[in-house]
């Protein structure tokens, strides 16, 4: 169990954010142990497909035995989140803390990072982390985050209007189980750390609130960085709706709901939708939040009316070639 002792005002610098980095990181544990996460299992499928293409050496030795991982994938204040922005940052951290960070979780540092000491060989350290994680970007997740990004980005959109409703205490207890929220403290119950109690301070610094596809229940920070509190996304289930054999594919797409994706254009309303196909704005409305949640469209609002446009990932499903 984790808890953040907060100052007046910490509450509100709380920020719910997808963090690319903090994924890619949380997504080790399902590689050490693909049965805990059957909601990923579509994912998984696909790394073992590319399974010699990823640099595994480094990979198993950025995770503990408890399924710890470093501070160093967590969001940093001031760093985009943009997983380009994130890994440089990383290659212009002081190396002792990179090497320190990672002892702390995992009790020693990869062998085939080299040394962790300065001059020639520490820089190669530095950069041969930051190049193992592009490079598991690239072949693990790169071709599955549009799909991915949808279920974060819903999330977040929920806790937000959550926020406006309810107030930020209500919202951070709506988060699951594993988080508990009252006036002066936040509390992660963290599976497999038992009745070990971690106290940790926001001392005014901004909060990170992040939803991962790759955590059980709750999760923080093992050092004093920047303060954040992980949990569970929701809705993960429709994520890979309308796959075969490997997430971003083409799977089978019913045919109205191609013919809705290509449709779109740039943005289309759930009512002119629904009067171009004869059919009812509640039925295009259900075929387009299904769309939503499986990654293929986006909602975006002008005005009073919602918009709906395809996503990467839906302009590839629905290109004729």
């Amino acid at each position: 169990m984790a808890r953040y002792l907060l100052e007046a005002g910490d509450y509100g610098l709380a920020r719910f954010a997808v963090s690319p980095l903090t994924e890619l990181g949380s997504s080790l544990r399902a590689l050490r142990s693909p049965g805990s996460y059957p909601m990923q299992a579509p994912w998984y499928a696909a790394v073992c497909r590319v399974r010699d293409q990823l640099p595994l050496d480094v990979l198993s030795g950025l995770i503990g035995p408890n399924f710890d991982t470093p501070d160093l994938f967590n969001p940093r204040v001031g760093v985009p989140l943009t997983i380009e922005a994130q890994l440089a940052y990383l290659r212009d951290q002081d190396l002792r803390v990179l090497a320190s960070d990672i002892e702390s979780a995992v009790g020693a540092i990869p062998r085939s990072l080299g040394s962790r000491s300065l001059g020639s060989h520490g820089r190669s350290f530095g950069d041969r982390l930051a190049d193992a994680l592009a490079a598991y970007w690239r072949t693990a997740f790169q071709p599955h985050w549009p799909r991915m990004r949808a279920i974060l980005d819903a999330d977040v959109a929920r806790r937000a209007r959550s926020l406006a409703a309810n107030g930020v205490i209500d919202t951070l207890n709506g988060c699951g189980p594993g988080i508990r929220a009252d006036t002066t403290s936040i509390t992660a119950h963290i599976l497999g750390r038992g009745d070990d109690e971690l106290t940790l301070y926001t001392r005014g610094r901004p909060l990170f609130v992040v939803p991962s596809l790759f955590t059980l229940s709750s999760s923080t920070p093992l050092g004093d960085s920047d303060p954040l509190v992980m949990y569970q996304a929701t809705d993960q289930r429709s994520m890979w709706t309308d796959t075969v054999g490997r997430p971003g594919e083409a799977g089978p797409l019913s045919p109205h709901r191609l013919r809705y994706l290509r449709a779109l254009g740039q943005g289309q309303s759930t009512t002119a939708l629904a009067e171009r196909f004869g059919v009812s704005p509640s039925a295009a409305n259900q075929s387009l939040r299904a769309m939503a949640a499986q990654g293929l469209v986006r909602a975006r609002r002008d005005g009073r009316t919602v918009m709906y446009e395809r996503t990467p990932l839906g302009d590839q499903l629905s290109d004729p070639g």
